[in-house]
């Protein structure tokens, strides 16, 4: 837990944060693997994370599910957390793991990759699951979703810590 509370976060991740808190139409929630108690507690407690706790509307884990990501049933779980069961095309999923874009994109979600180490999608996994978009940082997050949708966002957007 002493790691977890201790939790640093890249440049862009505060002010990309405090930008997705006045955007409309977004709802940024967390989506992991993790359990609940433990992302509450990271968000809590993280000097880097705990000055934007209250951005995120909701704490999604897998732990209903009993399921881990990439299994579709945790997208499915999101979607339906979201009350967006019937238009999963309107959650993008937010990440640096490949295997959380493939589940995302398997599920009908769209997904934001997150190329830090500009290498370009190289996950094959699943040749057919490219992510909707590959970004070098989370700065361009919301223009990317707000270019998709033009002036119609009204959208919902989860953000994996």
């Amino acid at each position: 837990m002493a790691a977890f509370e201790n939790m640093g976060t890249f440049p862009d991740v505060g002010p990309t944060l405090s930008r997705l808190a006045v955007t409309p139409g977004v709802v940024p929630v967390v989506f992991t693997n993790g359990t609940k108690t433990m992302v509450s507690h990271s968000l809590s407690k993280s000097k880097d994370l705990a000055p934007y706790s209250a951005v995120f509307q909701e704490i999604v884990t897998v732990e209903e599910v009993k399921q881990f990501k990439p299994a579709p049933a945790v997208y499915n779980h999101l979607a339906e957390t979201a009350g967006l069961a019937s238009q999963k095309e309107d959650i993008w999923v937010i990440s640096a793991n490949p295997f959380d874009i493939n589940g995302a994109r398997n599920a009908g979600l769209k997904a934001i990759w997150i190329d830090r180490s500009l290498t370009g999608w190289t996950d094959r996994a699943e040749p057919s699951l490219e992510p909707t978009a590959v970004l070098h940082s989370l700065e361009d997050i919301i223009q990317t979703i707000t270019h998709h949708y033009k002036d119609k966002l009204n959208r919902h957007v989860t953000c994996r810590v």
